[in-house]
């Protein structure tokens, strides 16, 4: 009876074994791992149930056929055909299932496998008759002779069923365990260990089967801490990802240097392996970060970047490195990169790490088109850091390059504009200087003398016309004359004020009545003939503000002048001024009913030397003004319909009630 015990606890884990082998075979282990170690389960559940219960399992041998003797089946081994039955049908289920959409070379495989299953099933079937009562011959048992023909014949004639990557690793793990029963229970047979317990044959089985089932067991729980660990590992790289995609993100869009630093600082404080970071960039490439410390004949690299400071961490290094110009223009950026870690400018720094185990230094350098920009230096836990978070950091690095080289192509762009710009602003300077000069002095004679015929003419009114030395008609022209010139000598003075690009000094602001002011300039102005009728002044809401009397008039001139100018020739052309009151600001709006400007051209004409239609004029005028109205605290926006309108909204801080 033991050792038709034995045989029959090994036939029980002859089908868990087949369905194994299917799912391997077909690839969908890790669809089906789940129920693969259900039926393992049962099958250990069942065999225990068996081994603690053997006389419900099989009972004493008959003789049967006058052949041989056969164990009776017991009540617990009714479960057995129908586990067999169960689990073989399921594989052949995942069998016909893949063999649908396989090609011809692996159909044929699934075909083999699937014939075998069958024969195997055939073939162990044959015998449980036997198990049951019923006297039947167990022919089937030639099924297993037949399976191991056609096995051959497949891997010979057609190459298939890959032995080496399905089926040896389950035969592989089931003579392990079969050496491990048999061990354990030679052991315990030979009294080796124990020499003074006996075991009957029974405890000698369960013994066997139950360190087979620990071993089991510690092979599914290190696979679960494997594949915890990978999961771990893998959202940790997940995250990782989608921090620095963000990240990334976010700073493609910075124009500047110092709005990176926020996102660059949060994204190294939540990365749990960097206990230190900083980033060195070349100090020529900033602007208005930190004040120069260049010395002359060096390439110096400053820290902009460091971690931020609590009881663990200390400022061990430097806030600049320097390098020879000519030894950076020889060497490569790695070796730059090399010349100055291991350079004394660091020995601090290393002497620091040192102290601390498992504490190590990464450079990460900002190289674009083999221009060293700067590096990154990263200080690691080496126990911390896994190879995922290494690639995330290099990625950081990589991507990082274009967008510094990016900031630093356009601030040199910026810087060359601005130069130009402000050599053409000097240039204006100095010819609006000489033009003035040189056409006040004919402008101010040309005055006199007009003063001078009128005063004639006055002087002349009360005598007779036979006496007089001009007539009425030189007169008028005269008055005429002198009008134009007062005209003449304001645009003067007007375009004096527009290039000069002074910012104006709030403590000399003053508190002023919009009315007053407006009132003020409309009488200033010098209008030519039937302008100032065609010009409203609607004030009805009157408000304070702060500022330069002198500039705001010349504000309203520049708007009298641009529209008087675009409107000039056009039938019923005329000027609104309105005043607007509400609780977060004090609007004067300027409005002409003149030729209008386009949609992309109202926020371009308040940017110096703007033009419209190319014409010759200096473009100066509304960026005065807006200069003006931000010195004030407010700002001037244009709305404007081509063909319409244009209007001016000069907007006004509120000014505390006195």
């Amino acid at each position: 009876m033991f050792w038709a015990y034995l045989l029959n606890y090994i036939a029980l884990f002859l089908p868990v074994l087949v369905f194994h082998f299917t799912v391997l075979f077909v690839g969908q282990f890790q669809y089906h791992s789940r129920v693969l170690q259900f039926y393992y389960l049962v099958t250990s559940i069942f065999l225990i149930g068996s081994i603690v219960w053997p006389e419900g399992f099989l009972r004493v041998p008959e003789y049967r056929l006058d052949l041989f003797w056969f164990p009776v089946a017991g009540p617990l081994f009714y479960f057995f055909p129908l586990l067999v039955l169960f689990v073989l049908g399921h594989s052949i289920q995942l069998i016909l299932s893949a063999r649908s959409g396989q090609g011809r070379h692996a159909k044929l495989k699934s075909t083999y496998l699937l014939v075998a299953i069958v024969i195997g099933i055939v073939g162990a079937g044959s015998t449980l008759p036997l198990e049951f009562g019923i006297n039947v011959p167990p022919y089937g048992i030639f099924c297993v002779a037949i399976m191991n023909v056609m096995f051959t014949y497949a891997m010979l004639k057609h190459d298939l069923l890959d032995i080496p990557e399905t089926i040896s690793v389950i035969i592989a793990r089931l003579m392990t365990y079969l050496s491990i029963f048999f061990l354990m229970v030679l052991v315990l047979h030979l009294d080796i260990f124990t020499q003074s317990i006996s075991f009957t044959q029974s405890q000698l089985v369960f013994l066997g089967v139950l360190l087979v089932f620990v071993c089991e067991l510690y092979a599914v729980i290190q696979v679960q801490i494997q594949t915890l660990s990978d999961r771990m590992l893998a959202r940790r790289r997940l995250l990782g990802k989608s921090a620095l995609g963000g990240v990334l993100e976010s700073l493609n869009s910075i124009a500047h240097y110092d709005a990176m630093l926020p996102l660059l600082r949060d994204f190294f404080e939540e990365q749990p392996f960097i206990h230190h970071y900083s980033w060195y960039l070349e100090q020529s490439l900033m602007d208005q970060l930190a004040p120069p410390l260049a010395k002359n004949g060096d390439d110096i690299y400053q820290r902009i970047l460091f971690s931020a400071s609590d009881q663990r961490r200390h400022d061990k290094l430097p806030l600049t490195l320097g390098i020879k110009q000519c030894d950076s223009e020889k060497c490569s950026e790695q070796q730059v990169l090399s010349h100055l870690m291991l350079s004394e400018q660091f020995d601090t720094m290393h002497a620091w790490v040192e102290k601390v185990p498992e504490r190590e230094v990464i450079t990460l350098p900002i190289v674009t088109d083999n221009t060293f920009y700067g590096f990154f230096l990263l200080v690691v836990s080496s126990t911390e850091m896994h190879y995922s978070d290494q690639g995330i950091v290099n990625e950081l690095a990589e991507k990082f390059s274009p967008m510094v080289e990016r900031i630093a192509f356009h601030r040199k762009h910026s810087l060359l504009k601005q130069e130009s710009l402000l050599e053409k602003i000097s240039n204006i300077q100095a010819f609006a200087g000489s033009i003035a000069y040189e056409m006040r002095t004919p402008l101010a004679q040309l005055d006199f003398f007009a003063a001078n015929v009128i005063t004639t003419v006055d002087m002349e009114r009360h005598q007779p016309s036979s006496r007089r030395v001009i007539d009425e008609t030189l007169s008028s022209q005269a008055e005429l004359a002198q009008r134009s010139i007062e005209r003449s000598l304001q645009i003067i003075d007007i375009t004096l004020n527009q290039v000069r690009s002074q910012k104006l000094d709030t403590l000399n602001f003053k508190r002023m009545s919009i009315q007053r002011v407006v009132t003020k300039a409309l009488a200033e102005y010098v209008f030519l003939p039937k302008e100032r009728a065609g010009v409203y002044s609607n004030l009805r809401q009157d408000f304070d503000f702060k500022g330069d009397e002198t500039q705001f008039i010349y504000v309203l001139f520049n708007l009298f002048k641009n529209s008087l100018y675009y409107g000039q020739g056009r039938v019923g052309f005329k000027i609104s001024l309105n005043s607007i009151i509400n609780e977060r600001q004090n609007v004067l709006v300027f409005r002409d009913n003149g030729p209008g400007v386009s949609a992309e051209l109202q926020e371009q004409i308040f940017e110096e030397f703007a033009s419209i239609n190319n014409d010759e004029r200096t473009g100066l005028g509304l960026a005065y003004c807006r200069r003006v109205m931000r010195d004030f605290g407010g700002d001037i926006t244009c709305h404007s319909v081509l063909g319409e309108f244009t209007e001016f909204r000069l907007e006004f801080p509120l000014c505390p009630f006195v």
